[in-house]
């Protein structure tokens, strides 16, 4: 146990994080971000379109979108979803590739293995769609307290082996495999460093897993067991979504209409 101790003291030591800069634009409480090759997609829901801005947040285009909330940019597509139950597939210039009704009031999305996972805060699960035809392929999770349910389940990310997803109110992050099937659970209740009290925003990256807490205005990092690694930054207004490329962590404060950006040192 001493030595187990030891180790994380040194990791957490190892790690840093400093401010580096803010990203401002004429947004209308804008609900999640994703970075892809520099570029920052920003989901400006109450205005009803994406904004994509250059690393120096200039705009670059914008596109139309009724009710969008979540996004997810691989290399070759965006992935929205909507309050209304939609998940949309566009292309780079916004045109709607395919438009699936999958029900629910959904929140953040992510794509692993040709199935689009997504979150519907609705019904207090995450449904798993096939992204060929829109099929629902399993409903993870239902109403509670007990390992692999939720209760206000909010942001997802994945490392491209496992999902993690913020089960909010129950202060927690909760981890599935591939096959949707529960793995584990982290996270202590509280308001300390390295406890979660109403963890929102979620990004997994090179070992190490950034959760966002609204109440605290903290954004920590832990290791993909839960391990305690550190704080990117505290004292924020109500930070929620996370996005990280290339040793930079961007985190939204849809409150203040920005995203802060944070250098990270000590990350594998």
């Amino acid at each position: 146990m001493r030595f187990l101790m030891l180790s994380l003291l040194m990791m957490v030591s190892l790690i840093s994080s400093a401010f580096a800069g803010e990203i401002k634009g004429n947004f209308k409480f804008p609900s999640d971000i994703a970075v892809k090759k520099g570029n920052i997609f920003v989901v400006d829901g109450l205005n009803n379109r994406v904004v994509k801005l250059n690393e120096d947040g200039d705009v670059v285009s914008t596109f139309a979108v009724k009710k969008p909330y979540g996004i997810y940019v691989s290399d070759e597509k965006i992935y929205l979803s909507t309050t209304d139950g939609n998940i949309l597939i566009l292309d780079f210039s916004g045109n709607v590739l395919k438009k699936f009704n999958v029900g629910g009031r959904l929140v953040d999305l992510v794509v692993l293995g040709g199935k689009i996972w997504v979150v519907d805060a609705s019904n207090d699960c995450v449904k798993i769609i096939s992204e060929d035809d829109g099929n629902l392929v399993k409903i993870v999770g239902e109403k509670g307290s007990t390992p692999g349910e939720f209760v206000s389940p909010f942001m997802i990310a994945t490392d491209g082996d496992e999902v993690y997803v913020v089960d909010s109110i129950n202060a927690r992050v909760q981890v599935f495999n591939k096959k949707g099937e529960f793995e584990r659970t982290f996270g202590e209740f509280g308001i300390e460093e390295g406890d979660l009290f109403r963890p929102k925003g979620i990004a997994v990256f090179n070992g190490e897993v950034a959760v966002s807490d609204v109440i605290t205005g903290a954004v920590q990092l832990f290791n993909p067991y839960g391990a305690f690694d550190g704080v990117v930054a505290k004292g924020l207004q109500y930070p929620m979504a996370i996005a990280y490329e290339k040793g930079v962590i961007y985190v939204l404060e849809p409150l203040k209409n920005k995203i802060l950006t944070f250098k990270v040192q000590g990350v594998k």
